[in-house]
């Protein structure tokens, strides 16, 4: 919006501003107010458990990334921010919080794998899941996320293991207690703070 208020000139940005002031739409801090488009989804956790999303998470302010664990560079980092912002959240005693990561490689991230891969880096899984599921189902619900993950080629190991990698969103989506997304952050390089005050700002 703010790109169509300066084409047009501050005489149009003044009303506007002004008019903002008396709606509760533009006095709302948050860029994004979206349903996730065709839920339900049916996942497992780490714990191979069952798990709806995000019926199962209504109510609940819900802090999810996106990741696959072959990734040498991006993941990891995305990984390590949830995790930061999870301590933080508990050190400033924000309730009601749920983290979240979803796999968008499910045929090699199986439950026990994502599992190994929180284990490696210590994660509270008190109120922390890795998901994944079937194929058609996962890519469905990262595409009404808007989160784009490109497979490239693939080789195999002498073993006949596939190797291969992906060119992937890089996202950290911050989801409300109704359900909707209501913004979205660059997640292997996110303010910390910045995400954490506007988790503050859901829950009050």
């Amino acid at each position: 919006m703010a790109g169509l208020i300066k084409s047009k000139g501050i005489l149009f940005f003044i009303p506007l501003l002004f008019l903002c002031t008396l709606t509760t739409g533009c006095a709302d801090k948050f860029p994004e107010n979206k349903i996730i488009g065709g839920q339900p989804y049916s996942l497992l956790n780490q714990d191979s458990d069952s798990v709806v999303f995000p019926n199962d998470f209504k109510g609940k302010i819900v802090v999810m990334s996106f990741i696959y664990t072959n990734c040498p560079d991006i993941c990891p980092l995305t990984t390590h921010n949830m995790q930061s912002i999870q301590e933080q959240v508990k050190k400033v005693n924000i309730k009601n919080v749920q983290f979240l990561e979803l796999s968008f490689d499910p045929d090699r991230d199986t439950p026990s794998v994502l599992k190994e891969y929180g284990n490696i880096r210590n994660i509270d899984y008190s109120n922390f899941e890795f998901l994944t599921g079937k194929k058609s189902v996962v890519d469905t619900l990262l595409r009404h996320m808007n989160v784009v993950a490109l497979q490239g080629d693939t080789t195999f190991t002498k073993s006949g293991t596939p190797v291969y990698f992906f060119t992937h969103t890089d996202r950290i989506t911050l989801i409300d207690p109704k359900g909707k997304i209501r913004n979205e952050y660059r997640g292997s390089k996110t303010n910390i703070a910045e995400i954490v005050n506007d988790i503050k700002t859901l829950g009050d």
